[in-house]
Parts: structure tokens; C-alpha cells; sequence
């Protein structure tokens, strides 16, 4: 008897929410000033993502979002 495939299951996680606290590092040795850092959770349907960043790194990020939701919008514009 032939057996069943099995489904891929490293399916891509769905976010259902975001949670972050942001922190304030003063007197950072090699720094000399304060410093941001934010702790950023991506909630997902199975198992939460966590990682911290510096405001530069988050900017980044969302930068990067931004133009993966204009690829997404573009490639569906295609489609349609």
C-alpha cells in the first residue's frame, strides 16, 4: 500500500501580533551617550519570535517591510 505525502510543515509562521518595550541604556561604556534599544515580539501562530535592536536596526526593518508590502501589491497587481 502506498503511503500518504505528507505535507510541508515548515510553513511560514502567521504574525497575529506585535508587543515591544523600548529601553534607555545610559552612560554605554565606548558609547559616551545614551542608547536606544528595543525588544520587539512577533506573536505568531505558533511560536513567538523575539529580538532586540538599536533604532537604526528597526528603522531598517521597517523599511524593508514597507518594500515587501510594495512587491506583494505589485506582484498581485500582476496577477489580477
Amino acid at each position: 500500500m502506498d503511503s500518504i505525502p505528507q505535507l510541508e510543515t515548515n510553513a511560514l509562521q502567521k504574525i497575529i501580533d506585535v508587543e515591544w518595550k523600548l529601553e534607555v541604556l545610559t552612560n554605554t561604556p565606548g558609547v559616551g551617550s545614551d542608547k536606544l534599544l528595543y525588544t520587539v515580539v512577533l506573536k505568531t501562530d505558533k511560536e513567538d519570535v523575539r529580538f532586540t535592536c538599536d533604532t537604526q536596526q528597526l528603522q531598517d526593518l521597517v523599511y524593508k517591510l514597507k518594500d515587501l508590502v510594495r512587491h506583494c501589491e505589485n506582484v498581485k497587481a500582476e496577477l489580477s
